[in-house]
């Protein structure tokens, strides 16, 4: 193991690094959001939904942007930087916003933020990752970003309770580690100077319909594959608010639905990429995924005790710490080495659109419905995602 983590460059540690406090900010505020929301506000599901979709897919759709940004100034760390500082702007922003309206614009802005550092990001530990390490590389960076996660939602349940319900301060807070990670990114990140056999360094390049194009039918695929999954899952605001609903528990033990999330995730990104770049078969660590994730449905739809909430929670994190390390991972083996921002970015447009679509029915569907209900549809949507991959298999090794 030693020898694993030897090999892996400073700039992808330190990447994690910055990872883990941008995602301890940003959960320090996420895992009361939901709660913030319904239970102080008084906005409905529906809206709730629509939000999460809403300002994810700005996010997933500015980093096609920043990845094709990226790509033409050949410089990551930039694009990188100003995402970073977006994300630490829109901090104190949703803590002094009191309704719907503000909080949407000010979420807005920290999703735009997160969609301009996400792209250069992933493209930069790409740029340094050994090819014998890709996803072992990007399964450490989404560790340590899940790690951060469950730091800052343990933060946020301390603070709440400390603080006897102030939603505000707690947001407030979560500006430190954010600040930090702008920090990291300015002293201790490094872009890597890309060549090739037919083009000498250069200050930019143009991309054009032709690059798009050859980014290949295996990656138009993977596209699809990606936009099922995207479509049938259950946003983790929603989650929370449901297993609180259902088990009657006080809003500062929310943040601790996502630690038991989290957890799963950070523990099983590294190994996952770590067997995918030993097997080289990443095809069935996910669709080992999606099944896990049928079985979070499952238990959600079905179980009535705590410790299956927890076993649920537990399934979901480790289905989006599989999907996580695995799909940058399969778009980097796929695409061009030019064109990793652009194909990473197109991946996350597709995926905007398909979490847009999947956001707003789990909403409308627990608003008119059930919670329950959300899940059953999940699973179904699951299922077809699951199938879908299974017929593309062969075509995508």
């Amino acid at each position: 193991m030693r020898n694993i983590f030897s090999k892996i460059p400073k700039t992808i540690k330190f990447i994690g690094l910055v990872s883990f406090l941008i995602n301890m900010s940003t959960l320090m505020i996420f895992s009361l959001f939901g709660l913030y929301l319904h239970d102080k506000l008084h906005i409905n599901f529906s809206k709730i939904g629509f939000l999460d979709g809403a300002v994810e897919s700005v996010s997933f759709i500015m980093k096609i942007f920043s990845g094709v940004i990226s790509d033409v100034l050949m410089n990551r760390k930039l694009i990188f930087l100003i995402g970073a500082i977006f994300l630490f702007i829109a901090k104190p922003l949703e803590a002094i916003a009191t309704n719907y309206w503000p909080l949407f614009q000010a979420k807005i802005l920290e999703r735009l933020g997160n969609g301009l550092q996400s792209t250069p990001r992933d493209a930069i530990v790409g740029d340094w990752a050994p090819k014998d390490q890709k996803a072992t590389c990007f399964g450490l960076r989404q560790s340590l970003a899940a790690f951060g996660a469950v730091a800052g939602s343990i933060l946020a349940a301390i603070l709440l309770k400390q603080f006897c319900g102030d939603y505000q301060m707690v947001f407030l807070l979560a500006s430190i580690p954010s600040f930090l990670a702008i920090l990291l990114i300015m002293f201790f990140v490094k872009d890597k100077r890309i060549t090739n056999k037919t083009r000498s360094i250069k200050k930019y390049r143009k991309i054009t319909l032709k690059d798009i194009l050859n980014l290949g039918p295996k990656y138009w695929i993977l596209i699809a594959v990606a936009c099922t999954y995207m479509i049938s899952k259950v946003t983790e605001s929603i989650v929370i608010l449901y297993v609180v609903s259902k088990l009657n528990l006080p809003s500062y033990v929310a943040p601790i639905c996502m630690i038991c999330y989290q957890i799963a995730n950070s523990f099983i990104s590294l190994p996952a990429g770590i067997i995918s770049d030993k097997i080289k078969n990443r095809e069935n660590i996910f669709i080992a995924g999606i099944v896990i994730f049928l079985i979070s449905d499952i238990l959600f739809i079905f179980g009535k005790s705590l410790i299956l909430m927890i076993v649920a929670l537990i399934c979901l994190g480790a289905y989006i710490g599989i999907s996580q390390s695995i799909f940058p991972a399969k778009i980097i083996d796929i695409v061009p080495t030019d064109l990793k921002g652009t194909g990473i970015g197109i991946f996350n447009l597709a995926c905007a659109i398909s979490f847009l679509i999947g956001g707003t029915i789990v909403g409308h569907v627990a608003d008119n419905y059930s919670l329950r209900s959300s899940f059953i549809l999940s699973s179904g949507l699951a299922t077809i995602s699951l199938i879908t991959l299974l017929f593309s298999k062969k075509i995508l090794k």
